[in-house]
């Protein structure tokens, strides 16, 4: 049976974009709630203006080999993160759609139900052109 718990979220995000020597830096600390239910665990909470994507619900499904992240409402896409496969996915802006490759280069995970940490580091791909590496680490406590 699923349980669920108010939790604190850390996400610390970078993204260097093919060519371009800057690296994009995004920290947010936010409520949101964690969902343990067997060997899966979800982690949501809202957007905010400051990461451009207010009105934005964020999930994380974190599962053993594999991190699925879910975006609905001003923005609506799912990608799934799997070391060393290829996937595909739309991400739509509102305005229009994209198709999307993502590669992971690396999940980790030591969630458990009081919380923890996560990460991981991919490459997006547009036209089967590689035009950023992004990573995530996300770190989850119990509020």
């Amino acid at each position: 049976m699923p349980t669920t718990k108010d939790v604190i979220i850390s996400v610390l995000g970078t993204q260097k974009y093919d060519g371009q020597d800057d690296v994009n830096r995004v920290e947010l600390i936010t409520d949101g709630t964690l969902t343990h239910d067997g060997d899966k665990y979800r982690i949501s909470y809202l957007e905010s203006e400051m990461t451009g994507l207010e009105g934005t619900q964020t999930t994380f499904e974190i599962e053993r080999q594999r991190i699925t992240l879910t975006r609905t409402g001003a923005v609506n896409s799912q990608m799934i993160f799997e070391e060393g496969r290829r996937h595909e996915s739309l991400y739509d802006v509102g305005f229009g759609a994209l198709l999307i490759g993502v590669r992971a280069r690396k999940v980790q995970s030591s969630l458990d139900e009081h919380g923890g940490k996560f990460r991981m580091e991919y490459t997006i791909q547009v036209d089967n052109d590689v035009s950023a590496v992004n990573r995530y680490e996300v770190t989850v406590r119990e509020a």
